[in-house]
């Protein structure tokens, strides 16, 4: 809970934009070291991605979407189990 608490905030800080300057005179570099920094966060948040290897962002980002796929199929799952109210809770989620 503490890491996507504080991944939010730090995307909410990116979005926000860090610095008084206006957007157009944002360093490319500073955006560039924040999507990296983001996509570090990534790596370390979601299993199965090789650690001590290189790998590209967009792999990172197709582990990101089977690990949801993954974890919505789990929530489904878990809900076929519970009462009907259970299931309007997780469509909601959605």
């Amino acid at each position: 809970y503490e890491a996507v608490c504080c991944l939010s905030e730090q995307s909410l800080a990116i979005a926000r934009g860090s610095s008084n300057k206006s957007p157009a005179l944002e360093e490319p570099m500073s955006l560039l070291y924040d999507m990296n920094d983001c996509y570090s966060k990534l790596r370390e948040l979601v299993p199965g991605i090789p650690q001590g290897t290189k790998v590209s962002q967009v792999e990172i980002l197709q582990h990101v979407i089977d690990y949801i796929f993954d974890l919505q199929i789990v929530l489904e799952e878990g809900a076929k189990g519970r009462d009907p109210s259970s299931e309007a809770t997780l469509l909601s989620l959605k």
